[in-house]
């Protein structure tokens, strides 16, 4: 008898101390965040302070479209079915004015925010101040619940070795064209009006290294590999919608990233496409690793979104 009791005791200590093993699997869509709080703040300058962050329109993309689908509630209305929602902000009232995440979930590998403010005249300003941070904080979630399943899939290994590039894709990208200074991989099934696509290439560095330059010596490679059906045509970059355009670096190297449109010059096609350029000036060139997309009459910010995600994660052999 005391040996049982010993051993519910170190039973249920040990599911104490780890209270994400009993909680239920986060529920709802990739990129949408529920938000409880009370109608007239959602509707008043708290709610604009939110908004102004969460719903803000996706760069690089032909129309509008929101960075997060955001779904309001009502306090007296958050009933279980909204609790265990993969990313959820709360806002109540406190005893003081603070921000915390992820303190308590109720599933699961959530993301959750609690926002508690003392008083009315504190929470625009508190919200003001953390929501862009929220929004950084649900992608980079996102973006590693996509990395984490990309885990346990079978990866095609690239043939980037002449690039001297450490770099996957899933299995489902097939390889289409495969030369010394262009690689092109792409899903593209049967039974859907998709293309997803991988460019993997170098071109030759000039004296200045920005978005004009880099973006000519796009559109010369692709002239060049990426033709389409219809003779004389080619893909290039749309200049129509100018494209977004930031800058990173890995490791001591110069890169820009860019968000933005292509079109088949001489044809009826297009998309959006996410690129990553850096200036390896220890091997004397620049290298392109881009996603392109086309996936016409549909809403283009998650397939893109994961396409960004897959480009990211390459690596110059030469630097590690």
């Amino acid at each position: 008898m005391r040996y049982l009791l010993y051993s519910i005791i170190i039973l249920f200590t040990a599911c104490i101390g780890d209270e994400s093993s009993v909680l239920p699997s986060y529920t709802g869509a990739i990129n949408e965040v529920v938000i409880i709080i009370d109608d007239h703040l959602w509707e008043g300058a708290s709610g604009d302070s939110l908004r102004a962050s969460l719903i803000t329109e996706v760069p690089g993309i032909s129309w509008a479209e929101p960075l997060f689908d955001v779904v309001h509630i009502r306090p007296a209305a958050f009933s279980r079915i909204f609790r265990t929602h993969r990313n959820l902000i709360i806002i109540q009232k406190g005893n003081t004015s603070k921000v915390y995440f992820n303190a308590k979930p109720y599933a699961r590998n959530q993301w959750l925010c609690v926002v508690e403010y003392n008083s009315l005249d504190d929470l625009p300003k508190l919200l003001g101040q953390y929501a862009p941070i929220m929004a950084y904080s649900i992608d980079e979630k996102e973006r590693l619940r996509y990395t984490s399943k990309q885990v346990n899939k079978r990866l095609r290994k690239t043939p980037s070795e002449r690039f001297n590039l450490s770099f996957s894709l899933p299995s489902e990208y097939e390889l289409v064209l495969d030369t010394n200074r262009f690689n092109w991989f792409e899903y593209n099934p049967k039974d859907k009006e998709i293309i997803k696509g991988v460019f993997i290439y170098e071109f030759p560095l000039s004296s200045s290294f920005n978005s004009t330059t880099v973006l000519a010596a796009r559109d010369s490679v692709l002239k060049q590999f990426v033709v389409g059906s219809v003779e004389g045509s080619y893909m290039i970059t749309e200049r129509l919608y100018p494209p977004y355009i930031s800058t990173y670096s890995q490791d001591s190297l110069k890169g820009l990233s860019v968000k933005g449109l292509w079109k088949m010059q001489n044809a009826f096609m297009g998309g959006a496409f996410v690129a990553h350029y850096l200036q390896d000036t220890l091997n004397d060139r620049g290298l392109a690793v881009e996603g392109f997309l086309f996936n016409p009459g549909e809403d283009k910010r998650n397939s893109l979104q994961e396409l960004e995600w897959l480009i990211s994660d390459f690596k110059i052999q030469s630097l590690y």
